[in-house]
Protein backbone atom coordinates (compact mmCIF):
# COMPACT_ATOMS: atom_id res chain seq x y z
CA UNK A 1 0.00 0.00 0.00
CA UNK A 2 3.09 2.03 0.36
CA UNK A 3 3.56 2.29 -3.53
CA UNK A 4 0.17 3.11 -4.39
CA UNK A 5 -0.11 6.11 -6.20
CA UNK A 6 -2.06 9.42 -4.43
CA UNK A 7 -5.79 9.90 -5.98
CA UNK A 8 -6.50 13.11 -6.79
CA UNK A 9 -9.69 13.46 -4.18
CA UNK A 10 -7.63 12.02 -1.18
CA UNK A 11 -4.59 14.69 -1.78
CA UNK A 12 -5.93 18.07 -2.50
CA UNK A 13 -3.39 20.72 -2.87
CA UNK A 14 -3.07 23.72 -0.58
CA UNK A 15 -5.27 26.60 -1.58
CA UNK A 16 -3.02 29.46 -2.20
CA UNK A 17 -4.97 31.80 -4.27
CA UNK A 18 -5.40 35.22 -2.37
CA UNK A 19 -3.34 33.71 0.47
CA UNK A 20 -1.32 36.76 0.56
CA UNK A 21 -4.13 39.11 0.77
CA UNK A 22 -5.95 37.52 3.45
CA UNK A 23 -2.81 37.26 5.52
CA UNK A 24 -2.49 40.71 5.11
CA UNK A 25 -6.16 41.22 6.42
CA UNK A 26 -4.97 39.31 9.53
CA UNK A 27 -1.72 40.92 10.35
CA UNK A 28 -3.33 44.08 10.05
CA UNK A 29 -6.74 43.48 12.01
CA UNK A 30 -3.66 42.24 14.94
CA UNK A 31 -1.52 45.10 14.99
CA UNK A 32 -4.73 47.46 14.66
CA UNK A 33 -5.85 45.58 17.88
CA UNK A 34 -2.80 45.39 19.69
CA UNK A 35 -2.48 49.02 18.91
CA UNK A 36 -5.70 49.87 20.90
CA UNK A 37 -4.60 47.95 23.86
CA UNK A 38 -1.16 49.54 24.36
CA UNK A 39 -2.41 53.53 23.49
CA UNK A 40 -5.07 52.34 26.48
CA UNK A 41 -2.80 50.77 28.56
CA UNK A 42 -0.42 53.80 28.27
CA UNK A 43 -2.79 56.23 28.93
CA UNK A 44 -4.28 54.37 31.98
CA UNK A 45 -1.03 53.58 33.26
CA UNK A 46 1.30 56.48 32.64
CA UNK A 47 -0.19 59.52 31.65
CA UNK A 48 -3.46 59.46 33.65
CA UNK A 49 -1.36 59.37 37.04
CA UNK A 50 1.61 61.60 35.62
CA UNK A 51 -1.41 64.40 34.36
CA UNK A 52 -2.46 64.04 38.33
CA UNK A 53 1.08 64.29 40.03
CA UNK A 54 1.46 67.26 37.93
CA UNK A 55 -2.11 68.97 38.94
CA UNK A 56 -1.19 67.99 42.70
CA UNK A 57 1.69 69.54 42.67
CA UNK A 58 0.91 73.02 41.19
CA UNK A 59 -2.27 72.84 43.67
CA UNK A 60 0.05 73.09 46.03
CA UNK A 61 3.42 74.83 45.25
CA UNK A 62 3.40 79.00 45.77
CA UNK A 63 6.05 80.57 43.16
CA UNK A 64 7.04 83.16 45.65
CA UNK A 65 8.13 81.21 48.40
CA UNK A 66 10.23 79.00 46.00
CA UNK A 67 11.66 82.59 45.02
CA UNK A 68 12.38 83.44 48.42
CA UNK A 69 13.66 80.23 49.36
CA UNK A 70 16.21 80.31 46.21
CA UNK A 71 17.00 84.03 46.78
CA UNK A 72 17.91 83.17 50.27
CA UNK A 73 20.25 80.68 49.13
CA UNK A 74 22.21 82.80 46.99
CA UNK A 75 21.29 81.36 43.92
CA UNK A 76 21.00 84.47 42.24
CA UNK A 77 22.98 87.12 41.26
CA UNK A 78 21.00 89.97 40.42
CA UNK A 79 18.80 89.77 43.37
Amino acid sequence: MANTPATSSSSAGPVLRGLHNATIKRNLAVALGLTAVVTVAYKLLINDPKKAAYAEFYQKYDANKSFERMKAAGRFQSC
